[in-house]
């Protein structure tokens, strides 16, 4: 069973919803089925969120997230509902109408088979979770590129996505040179 952190995932609920008052809080996109990328979808589907995860990991959020947690009630168990998963394949488009993020899958990477980044075209944002972590500034470039770090940069190229800065789950915001740097390309 995926882990509760209810304690912390409820706070960033609420200040979600005082720093958008009236909107609901609508999907919850998952980046992968590790557990340190998985504690707050019971919270966020007890407030109501469709959790959006690749399809490959669709079966395994819908039977951990039917399990009710008896011992020590969580969110999602104290709410009664029945949380919805939406499985997305390679790529995957959201809108509002006015704004626009696509979701892709990370394929072939070492990490994880079921490995989602999303795009935001408009600010030329990547948001990514364990792809790629910063070095700290002005460290050394690694003798050996990581190969969860030459993946990305391969994806980014594949998908040809016009990025110019990745927000890392585990990092720093850096401009996409920063990637480039860290796996040895000038």
């Amino acid at each position: 069973m995926m882990p509760d952190i209810s304690q912390r995932s409820a706070p960033v609920i609420d200040e979600v919803r005082k720093l958008a008052p009236g909107k609901p809080i609508r999907f919850m996109i998952n980046s992968h089925n590790h557990f340190d990328h998985t504690g707050g979808v019971r919270a966020a589907a007890a407030a109501g969120a469709t959790i959006v995860t690749q399809a490959n990991s669709k079966a395994y959020f819908e039977k951990a997230l039917a399990t009710k947690n008896r011992i020590a009630p969580d969110l999602l168990t104290k709410s009664g509902k029945k949380a919805r998963v939406m499985g997305v394949g390679d790529k995957h488009e959201m809108t509002d109408g006015a704004r626009k993020i696509e979701i892709h899958r990370i394929k072939d990477g070492v990490h994880n088979d079921a490995f989602l980044m999303v795009y935001l075209p408009r600010e030329k944002l990547l948001i990514e979770a364990d792809a790629y972590t910063p070095l700290p500034p002005n460290a050394p470039v690694p003798a050996t590129p990581n190969a969860n770090n030459v993946n990305l940069a391969e994806n980014i190229e594949r998908l040809k996505l016009a990025v110019e800065r990745i927000l890392p789950l585990h990092g720093r915001v850096v401009p996409l040179a920063e990637l480039h740097r860290t796996i040895g390309r000038q």
